[in-house]
């Protein structure tokens, strides 16, 4: 059996690696248009500050693909998949497949911002060829405009302050930082912890249009005002990188992600589908949804092993979405949906917010917020939030 994966993501490595764990003894060839691949994007904030090398970040190196008997090929880029030869065609050479699985990620989505253009604006994403740009150009400015206040955002913005820059300003559409992981009134009390470092915080804010000149940029906010900045960095959220499955005829969703069942299969039973370009789903609730995370992709990697090993027995149940992150000090975790995502779902919703602390007073407990959102028709939990010291990723764990 000849099983081919498509990209160089986190669910290739971990699906190769699954099936020699289950003893398959099938050829298994990897292509990826990167020059290297196998590393953790999740901690390039730490190589962007200077705690980790860019060695630190990878977790398996060529000659380890090598002793798996993973055929492992850098810098190629598939054009195009023929499902009904069963062959994938890598800069013009047919290669033939029993099995595909495609895993070719997400990309930037680009704000329809006027004037926002040129060398002073850069894409935070998870290529490190982006991260390699942004290390070069951080020690040539001091100040600098971050969009968009998700993690990627919110992590750049501290990366930038750990490096001595005067200014940083967050802008951001909606109401209140991380708005895929906290509900508003979560996310108001993580401000203090960004605003205490010297962050500048523009909620509720657009940007309407870009002036880019020869030493700095100007940003025009809706808001009135305008701020300037030697860089503009974009973490405005993504789009499934959909193009080869859509030229091959596989079924997108109206998500934009690929469509698979619940064995990760498309709609051709002969191609699996993993990772942020596909269309995924809530475990609580079912509703559609992209999740751009490391576990959920290594999840979906496992699953499809074991479904190409053993005949589609494993079903992937969802996400839950599962998130942690430290931010200014502060540690921030969810699981589940939010609050605003259960009512625009159209269920009945309970939601609690307290603030506990981590364990008794006179034995150093420290404060902590904790939200809790229920069905109370279903009595079902339906996702939690919490903020506070490190500790409470460890109370979090009880919950999810």
């Amino acid at each position: 059996m000849k099983v081919v994966m498509i990209g160089g993501g986190g669910a290739s490595s971990v699906c190769a690696n699954t099936l020699r764990v289950l003893g398959n003894p099938a050829q298994i060839d990897i292509y990826t248009r990167r020059d290297r691949t196998a590393y953790t994007p999740c901690e390039q904030p730490f190589f962007l500050r200077g705690i980790l090398t860019l060695d630190d970040m990878f977790y398996a190196t060529p000659s380890w693909f090598e002793k798996k008997g993973i055929g492992l090929h850098t810098g190629k880029d598939v054009q195009s998949i023929d499902r009904h030869r069963k062959v994938i065609t890598v800069e013009g050479v047919e290669i033939p497949y029993d099995i595909a699985v495609v895993n070719t990620g997400a990309t930037s989505k680009m704000p329809d911002i006027p004037g926002l253009e040129g060398e002073r604006v850069h894409y935070l994403t998870t290529e490190l060829r982006h991260a390699h740009r942004i290390q070069s150009v951080m020690p040539k400015g001091k100040r600098a405009v971050i969009l968009g206040g998700g993690v990627l955002g919110i992590e750049m913005a501290e990366t930038l302050i750990r490096k001595g820059y005067s200014s940083v300003s967050v802008v951001e559409c909606l109401g209140s930082l991380l708005p895929r992981q906290l509900d508003p009134d979560m996310g108001e009390k993580l401000n203090p912890f960004v605003k205490g470092e010297g962050v500048s915080l523009y909620l509720s804010t657009s940007v309407m249009r870009a002036e880019s000149g020869k030493d700095t940029i100007k940003l025009f906010l809706s808001n009135g005002e305008t701020v300037k900045a030697d860089w503009v960095f974009v973490a405005t959220g993504i789009v499934p990188n959909v193009e080869l499955a859509r030229k091959a005829g596989l079924n997108i969703g109206t998500t934009g992600g690929i469509e698979v069942n619940q064995y990760l299969q498309t709609s051709d039973p002969s191609i699996y589908a993993a990772g942020d370009c596909i269309e995924g789903w809530y475990m609580v609730s079912g509703r559609k949804i992209i999740t751009a995370l490391a576990t959920h992709s290594n999840r979906n990697a496992r699953v499809i092993a074991r479904n190409i090993h053993f005949g589609n027995i494993v079903p992937f149940w969802g996400s839950l979405n599962t998130f942690g992150a430290e931010i200014f000090g502060a540690t921030v975790v969810s699981v589940g949906i939010t609050e605003s995502a259960a009512r625009n779902e159209g269920g009945e919703v309970l939601s609690l917010v307290r603030k506990g602390t981590t364990r008794k007073k006179p034995f150093d407990g420290e404060d902590f917020w904790a939200k809790l959102i229920a069905d109370p028709d279903k009595q079902t939990l339906l996702g939690a939030q919490m903020l506070g010291p490190r500790e409470v990723s460890r109370i979090a764990e009880r919950v999810s």
